[in-house]
C-alpha cells in the first residue's frame, strides 16, 4: 500500500513523500499539544496542516458563532489572507452588535490579521474602527442591507470549509504500530 494511503493522505502514485511525512509529524505534534514544535516544523518546512477533527463541527461552530472555540483552532491553520480578514471582521462586527466594544477594539488593535488589514485596506479598517466608537449601531450599519449575521456566517463557513480537511486521528501511532507488526 502506498505510504500516502496508509496515513490517510491522498498522494496518487507517490510513496512516502517528505511532505506526507511532515504532515503526519505535524498532526502528532498538534494532537499531543506540542505547539512550539508544531509551529517550528510548519514554518521551517513550509508545509501546512489544515486539518480539523470534524468538518461538520467546524462549520457548525462558525454558523453558531462559537468564536471562543474557533479562533484558537484557526490560529493553527494557514488560511488565505482575505478569508482570515473576513473572519476577523465578522467577529468584530458581532462584538459591536453585542455591545462588547472593548473586545472589538482590542481585536482591531492587537491582532495581526486586523493590523495587516489596517495597512492594506485602511478604508475597511476605518469603518470597523468607527463602528466600535458608536454608542448605537443599527444592524444594517453592521452587516449592510440585504445581509445579516447568519448569512455572513454561512458564507464564512462555506469559504473556510474548503480550506480544511479531516484526517483520522493518531496516524503516526497507527503507522508505527503497522511497522512493528512487520
Amino acid at each position: 500500500m502506498p505510504w500516502g494511503s496508509a496515513c490517510g493522505l491522498a498522494c496518487p502514485g507517490v510513496e512516502g513523500t517528505s511532505e506526507t511525512v511532515i504532515k503526519v509529524i505535524l498532526q502528532f505534534c498538534k494532537e499531543n499539544g506540542l505547539t512550539e514544535s508544531f509551529n517550528a516544523l510548519q514554518n521551517e518546512c513550509q508545509v501546512s496542516l489544515n486539518t480539523v477533527d470534524s468538518i461538520e463541527t467546524f462549520v457548525a461552530d462558525i454558523n453558531a458563532g462559537r468564536w471562543d472555540v474557533l479562533l484558537p483552532q484557526i490560529a493553527q491553520l494557514k488560511l488565505p489572507r482575505a478569508k482570515l480578514e473576513n473572519l476577523y471582521e465578522q467577529v468584530v462586527l458581532e462584538m459591536v452588535e453585542l455591545r462588547e466594544l472593548d473586545t472589538a477594539r482590542a481585536m482591531l488593535r492587537q491582532t495581526q490579521v486586523l493590523q495587516r488589514l489596517k495597512a492594506e485596506d485602511p478604508e475597511r479598517y476605518a469603518r470597523l474602527e468607527q463602528l466600535t466608537g458608536r454608542t448605537y449601531s443599527d444592524l444594517r450599519d453592521l452587516y449592510g442591507s440585504g445581509s445579516s449575521r447568519d448569512k455572513r456566517r454561512a458564507a464564512l463557513a462555506n469559504a473556510l470549509s474548503t480550506e480544511v480537511v479531516m484526517v483520522p486521528p493518531s496516524r503516526l501511532m497507527s503507522i508505527v504500530g503497522q511497522a512493528v507488526k512487520w
